[in-house]
């Protein structure tokens, strides 16, 4: 592994134990644009500029793009920072919650972590090395049809995209073993990377946000695709994106 990685790794381990110990007070929640339902925390701020401190330490050169920071995405090489990837959950004390850390070069991912400091659940890679749970090797499952299948599906609140999203939960509540939003959606593709759920759909998604995680799941064995079968680019505007673990699962979700 690269210096970059260890770096990474530290970092978040550090980041998480913040986290953690700002949990213990009292914390400020705000809505984020005037919808009450898109929140931040005083939480998010403290990390984010944490893990911006650090990374400027190291790389002071080096551009970043924060999820909670109003950031401007540019090309090239550039961080990737969410601070709290779930924060309606953490806000809520619901564990399922990470911090996201991930460089970028030429489009995608090089390398990353997802850090859940509540399980203490470390996912993380390094393109030519792999995808890691804790240090252990990790791989999409070999599901191939919805009957058999884990799916975790975030419809999002957009007008323009809701028939098509309950069409597919009215296809996934009848037929598939299981269907759930757990709200964090770069943990929920590393779920997806280690082969604890099959799908991760997403009506609307800023793909910069989980870098980290559509990397993650493409080094496991998985597929991920906007919706009409094109691939997946990394950028601050939204995509309709299905990640599977297997071509065959893909080709019978995206033709419903």
């Amino acid at each position: 592994m690269t210096e970059r990685y260890d770096f990474i790794i530290s970092t978040i381990k550090e980041a998480g134990e913040l986290l953690v110990s700002e949990t213990e007070k009292d914390f400020e929640v705000s809505s984020k644009g005037g919808d009450s339902r898109n929140i931040l925390t005083e939480v998010d701020l403290t990390i984010d500029q944490f893990l911006k401190n650090k990374i400027k330490e190291k790389y002071p050169e080096e551009k970043i793009y924060s999820e909670e920071g109003g950031d401007i995405f540019t090309e090239g090489s550039i961080w990737s920072l969410d601070p709290i990837d779930g924060t309606s959950n953490f806000a809520r004390a619901i564990p399922h919650f990470a911090i996201v850390v991930a460089f970028v070069e030429n489009g995608e991912a090089v390398v990353g972590a997802i850090f859940n400091p509540i399980t203490r659940e470390l996912f993380s890679f390094e393109k030519g090395s792999g995808v890691f749970l804790n240090n252990k090797p990790i791989q999409t499952s070999d599901i191939k049809n919805i009957k058999d299948s884990y799916v975790l599906l975030h419809i999002g609140r957009k007008e323009n995209i809701q028939d098509w999203g309950l069409r597919l939960q009215k296809k996934f509540l009848a037929s598939a073993k299981k269907n759930a939003n757990l709200g964090s959606s770069a943990l929920d593709l590393a779920f997806l990377a280690s082969g604890r759920v099959d799908a991760v759909i997403y009506g609307t998604m800023t793909t910069l946000d989980i870098a980290v995680a559509l990397s993650m799941v493409r080094l496991a064995g998985g597929e991920i695709y906007n919706l009409d079968g094109t691939p997946v680019v990394l950028s601050d505007s939204p995509q309709q994106i299905i990640a599977t673990s297997t071509k065959e699962l893909f080709k019978e979700i995206s033709s419903i």
